[in-house]
């Protein structure tokens, strides 16, 4: 059923406000993800202390993601809590200005990291609603969250070239206040009036669907492929520094991988529709045995451009295939839920081994700690392989109260096929 329009804004489109809001959360992860590192060793933290950081603050969301998840599920409203994450998530940041030390830092980041990841899942629940619902194309909406992810980390590397790497946090700061600004411009929205809640409890429902194995299995198999990008993410700017390569060169890699990214996501609808979840999911996964194992052995840079195009398979297939398993395998009712769970275990618990180990190995083998990645790949590929043999494309256990909409099959991209 079609969301009526606020009347006081009525010529502001659903799909322009989640372009917008998308385009406000990716300047965050912008600067985040290329030069919270460097940010970090510029405080004087060394490789494992950097690889610990990020790695136990991507546990806490194993936590963190499906609490906030479970609220907004329970009340129906998910704006109302990523309003309230977006404001806690701006105090929590502004602490950077006056943290020091590891301690310090830690304590920061975990409360910082717990508050603003949580408002990812609930955003994609809102879009992929929308996509099922009232037809708007996801991939449309979600590539300018890719557009400012390039705005961010270009801005970034443009002020590092005059400036100490303590602006990083005030760019993190402004990042966050955009993100809240953002949030206020998201739709309210109108109660589920189908199966809002489930008669056996929103708790018994959030367990039945993690006991499925074929939904373990997809999430555990998409969550893999993410990790795969541990390395990158906590080291890939540091190692390209010692390498001798410049900040507008490096922010230049990292935009290379967000064009490519953004070119699949503009035509996803037709991608997904083709190729179907499970199929997307392998792709990503064979992407990563090849991305990483090549950029393992600190390649040339004319190889490095074309290798982190690739970000469009490793990153934006294996994510959209996971979205759109998530969004056909759980029942309307545990939305957000399902997708809170799929954050937690590829943004928290393995995406944190990931960088624990990643801090080790990148500290004794500098570059070949990729080869780490590249085995994760492996790993993901077979589990997407089997994902496509067991599962049919449908709805994994059915709302209560709800007739079955064999969502598997809507907008033509059904399957695990």
């Amino acid at each position: 059923m079609s969301e009526p329009e606020p009347a006081s804004t009525p010529f502001m489109s659903l799909p322009i406000r989640l372009s917008i809001f998308y385009a406000s959360l990716c300047l965050f992860s912008g600067v985040q993800l290329p030069f919270f590192p460097v940010w970090l060793k510029s405080k004087g933290l060394g490789p494992q202390e950097i690889a610990f950081i990020i790695a136990a603050t991507m546990f806490l969301r194993i936590a963190a993601g499906p609490i906030f998840a479970f609220i907004a599920d329970r009340l129906d409203d998910r704006r109302r809590v990523v309003i309230s994450l977006a404001w806690a998530s701006l105090l929590a940041v502004c602490l950077y200005l006056v943290s020091s030390g590891f301690w310090q830092i830690f304590l920061v980041t975990l409360l910082l990291m717990s508050l603003w990841p949580s408002i990812t899942p609930l955003i994609e629940t809102i879009a992929m609603k929308a996509a099922h619902e009232q037809g708007i194309d996801y991939g449309r909406v979600r590539l300018w969250c890719s557009i400012t992810f390039i705005a961010g980390s270009s801005g970034t590397g443009w002020l590092l070239g005059f400036n100490p790497p303590s602006i990083i946090a005030f760019c993190l700061i402004g990042a966050i206040a955009v993100n809240l600004l953002g949030a206020y411009l998201l739709a309210p929205e109108v109660p589920t009036r189908r199966a809002a809640v489930r008669t056996s409890g929103q708790l018994r429902g959030a367990l039945d669907i993690a006991r499925q194995p074929i939904f373990m299995l997809g999430l555990l198999t998409a969550s893999v492929i993410q990790s795969s990008h541990a390395v990158y993410y906590a080291f890939g700017t540091l190692n390209w520094q010692k390498l001798g390569y410049s900040d507008s060169v490096i922010g230049a890699l990292w935009g290379v991988g967000i064009v490519a990214e953004i070119m699949l996501f503009a035509f996803s609808g037709r991608v997904v529709a083709r190729v179907g979840a499970a199929r997307l999911m392998t792709l990503g996964a064979g992407a990563a045995v090849f991305r990483w194992g090549l950029t393992a052995l600190n390649p040339p840079l004319w190889v490095l451009f074309p290798l982190q195009a690739l970000h469009a398979l490793t990153y934006c297939a294996a994510h959209l295939g996971a979205l759109h398993f998530i969004s056909r395998a759980t029942p309307r009712s545990l939305a957000a839920t399902g997708q809170s769970l799929y954050a937690s275990l590829s943004a928290g618990v393995i995406m944190g081994l990931m960088t624990l180990g990643a801090g080790a190995l990148y500290q004794a083998y500098g570059a070949h700690a990729y080869f780490l990645s590249a085995g994760a790949g492996v790993v993901a590929f077979f589990g997407t392989l089997m994902l496509g043999a067991r599962w049919s494309g449908g709805t994994l256990i059915d709302d209560e109260g709800e007739d079955h909409d064999d969502r598997g099959h809507s907008n033509g991209s059904g399957a695990g096929c």
